[in-house]
């Protein structure tokens, strides 16, 4: 279900932190800020970051066949 905005992570808050339609990152951010105070101080939550995936090598070049 969307939202428009963003949710609190805590499990069981319907609490969401809305974001006016084309907003600005300054707007984004308060917005995210919010949340993550509502977090700490309705639930105590701390959002724990999920380790970032590691990037995949590049694919390695075939070797060239010669012709025949």
């Amino acid at each position: 279900m969307r939202s428009g905005g963003f949710p609190c992570r805590f499990d069981g808050c319907s609490e969401v932190f809305t974001v006016p339609g084309n907003a600005a990152l300054d707007v984004l951010l308060a917005a995210s800020a919010e949340r993550t105070e509502h977090e700490v101080s309705a639930h105590d939550y701390h959002h724990v970051r999920l380790d970032e995936h590691p990037k995949r090598p590049p694919l390695a070049q075939k070797p060239v066949r010669s012709g025949r």
